[in-house]
């Protein structure tokens, strides 16, 4: 039974983490993609911004997490890399979406 409630606490941590980055970065990203048509650079934006987010608490906020298992080890360098630019790819496009195009 704690073990379940360890799993609802994190799951609720991860709830909480995601919805106050998207508090935070939502304004910073309409500020500087102006939304020209619906979900163009925007989504582009926020893709590369949740990517980020998965890379940080892979590597560091799981590993503090109150759902303690022998599974929970950070992601490979490997992944960390591709996972990173995949990020600057989508913000690279989004940049050009609004912007170049």
């Amino acid at each position: 039974m704690l073990i379940l409630f360890r799993f609802f606490l994190e799951i609720i941590r991860i709830l909480i983490c995601m919805a106050i980055f998207l508090v935070v970065t939502g304004p910073v990203v309409t500020l500087f993609f102006p939304e020209q048509a619906p979900g163009e650079g925007i989504f582009l934006a926020h893709a590369a911004l949740f990517l980020l987010l998965l890379v940080y608490y892979r590597n560091r906020l799981q590993q503090s997490s109150w759902f303690p298992s022998k599974h929970n080890h950070p992601l490979s360098r490997m992944a960390t890399a591709l996972l990173s630019f995949s990020a600057a790819t989508c913000f690279f496009a989004a940049i050009y979406m609004t912007y170049l195009q």
